[in-house]
């Protein structure tokens, strides 16, 4: 199955919606074994690595609010939704609902 695409931060068990959107709607964006995600005052580059049974796992690095930021995650795909968890080295951990986006992988 190819996850490639856009999905949306549509949840987070640490944050509300408005906080997950807070500069921009959050997200995770997907391409091969790459990616971006960002939700707050967080960005960051991912590499990801797919299992045999489906399951990703993923390290990233980045910033937070123009502090050096990394951490590590893991995320499954059903269908056009990534259900997983995100870690930040040093800060908090949260679980995640995304949802691919559709069209030409702008969210809207």
């Amino acid at each position: 199955m190819n996850i490639d695409g856009t999905y949306e931060i549509i949840e987070m068990s640490e944050w509300d919606k408005e906080d997950i959107d807070l500069v921009e709607p959050g997200y995770i964006r997907i391409k091969g074994n790459g990616g971006a995600l960002h939700f707050i005052c967080v960005d960051g580059d991912m590499d990801i690595r797919k299992s045999k049974s489906g399951s990703c796992k993923f390290s990233w690095e980045g910033n937070d609010e123009y502090d050096p930021a990394s951490g590590f995650g893991e995320f499954t795909c059903d269908g056009d939704t990534l259900t997983g968890r995100i870690y930040i080295h040093d800060g908090d951990d949260s679980s995640f609902v995304a949802k691919k986006t559709s069209g030409n992988g702008l969210l809207s």
